[in-house]
């Protein structure tokens, strides 16, 4: 069972460095790249009065129907040449391992329309087979760009700027993440988002307003409900289990 305890600074930061090396690697396909999952919180919320914890691994969706093929080097090549390792049975998973002997897990993500066939689990761009993640369409079309700052992996420091998958795509993806897995870990990033979103419930109402038409911010929202709608509810019961540090005794 995840917990807030598993979220060191030592392991947030090294997640945080290989953040920062990976983009610099792909910088030529940066347009083409948008960081999802649970660094989105941490980064454009950064003013919250609540700290977020950060997070362990990364979550890049790829936008693998505009990718170029013509670019210097395809992005497998680009990262088992900087020391990253594929995953054998999982081929979207790629790991850094680094000095300390620790690694930093890396998934490339996909939208699910267009490409494969709706029973295939991947989208492929170039030689990279990346998995099919409900409402990560999304993410293409609401994003924000965020400059990040710090040190590699190496010790060199760098800014680079990403595009970072806005708080109607973050929430979609979150709500059928929750729905599909048992990860306490889902249910603070939705927690906090809602809890420290600028402006309150009646901003962040706003901005979902005009794209409650769309099938899957709806369908995301309704799985969010679904998990949150009573007090010993699988949402408020594994948020609470998060944050709940163990006994070391």
């Amino acid at each position: 069972m995840a917990n807030i305890e598993d979220y060191d600074e030592h392991s947030v930061g090294n997640c945080f460095s290989v953040l920062l090396e990976l983009l610099t690697i792909l910088g030529e396909y940066r347009d083409n790249l948008v960081l999802v999952g649970g660094w989105v919180t941490k980064l454009t919320l950064e003013g919250a009065g609540e700290k977020h914890i950060g997070t362990t691994d990364i979550d890049i969706a790829i936008d693998f129907q505009n990718i170029p093929d013509t670019t210097y080097g395809t992005i497998v090549k680009l990262l088992q040449e900087r020391g990253y390792r594929q995953d054998d049975n999982q081929p979207y998973k790629f790991f850094r391992k680094l000095d300390d002997g620790n690694e930093v897990e890396v998934d490339f993500l996909a939208g699910e329309y267009g490409g494969t066939g709706i029973r295939r689990r991947h989208q492929r761009a170039q030689g990279l087979r990346a998995r099919k993640a409900r409402a990560g369409d999304l993410a293409f079309d609401d994003f924000i760009e965020v400059t990040v700052r710090g040190e590699l992996p190496n010790g060199a420091k760098n800014e680079v700027t990403l595009k970072v998958a806005g708080v109607v795509p973050f929430l979609a993806m979150k709500g059928m993440a929750i729905w599909s897995r048992y990860d306490e870990k889902d249910a603070y990033d939705i927690c906090y988002t809602i809890r420290n979103y600028p402006g309150g419930l009646y901003e962040l109402a706003g901005i979902f307003k005009p794209h409650l038409e769309n099938r899957l911010v709806l369908e995301g929202l309704q799985k969010i409900r679904a998990k949150f709608k009573e007090m010993d509810g699988l949402g408020p019961t594994a948020y609470a289990d998060f944050l709940l540090a163990t006994d070391s005794d």
